[in-house]
């Protein structure tokens, strides 16, 4: 398989996090990936897209979402991408549960190969999260992570 890639935009709510499971699910059929990690991977892209959603933006939930999937022979990327207010880097390797959340994080951390999180161009967070095919050496990148 040569590598494909699948755009998608929506505002930051609640109810538009589905569109990134289901995106997520399509996308991953198409690799040697079993059900537990499609849905592990289903996991971090809904704690990636929830993080945006509460913390990103203001209240009103004004903002968008942007995330990217490329698939190709050997690795799924996913790129989850706010403009909104930015995440204090770099994040914690264990941090401590809140009123306000606090597992996400340790959760992708948990089901993805390599996580990277920093700044975007304009402002905001980006989460570069990749998954190695079946049979692929697991690495462990922790740049500002």
């Amino acid at each position: 398989m040569s590598s494909e890639a699948v755009q998608l935009r929506f505002p930051a709510r609640a109810e538009y996090l589905l569109l990134a499971r289901l995106a997520v699910t399509g996308v991953a059929r198409r690799m040697a990936l079993g059900r537990t990690e499609v849905a592990d991977l289903k996991l971090a892209v809904t704690e990636a897209c929830s993080n945006a959603v509460r913390h990103a933006y203001s209240p009103d939930g004004s903002g968008e979402i942007e995330l990217e999937l490329v698939a190709s022979d050997d690795r799924l990327e996913l790129v989850v991408v706010d403009h909104g207010a930015g995440i204090a880097l770099p994040v914690p390797a264990s941090p401590e549960p809140s009123e306000r959340g606090g597992m996400g994080f340790a959760i992708i951390r948990a089901v993805v190969d390599e996580l990277e999180v920093g700044p975007g161009r304009d402002g905001g967070t980006v989460l570069h999260m990749t998954k190695l095919a079946r049979g692929k050496e697991r690495v462990d990148h922790r740049s500002g992570v």
